[in-house]
């Protein structure tokens, strides 16, 4: 996958799956804090609530752009571009 930032924005190009993802500036600040860490620590520096952090979690698990690392969550393999 190839990533691009345009300001707080994140666009994804996933040339496996043929697709273009955009990332709106909340998801992306998630997204970009998916290293290994729990909700609750991302939230916590995304200054969000853990709710929330969670559902865009599942979506970004269900675009395959995160995956589940014990307890904590990676993203996808990424270049940025």
């Amino acid at each position: 996958m190839l990533a691009a930032a345009f300001g707080d924005e994140v666009v994804i190009l996933d040339e496996g799956r043929a697709r273009l993802l955009w990332l709106d500036p909340a998801a992306a600040r998630i997204w970009r804090l998916c290293r290994g860490r729990c909700a609750g620590a991302v939230a916590r520096d995304a200054g969000d609530t853990v709710e929330r952090v969670q559902e865009t979690l599942d979506a970004l698990l269900e675009a395959a752009l995160v995956a589940r690392d014990g307890a904590g969550w990676v993203r996808a393999e990424t270049e940025w571009v």
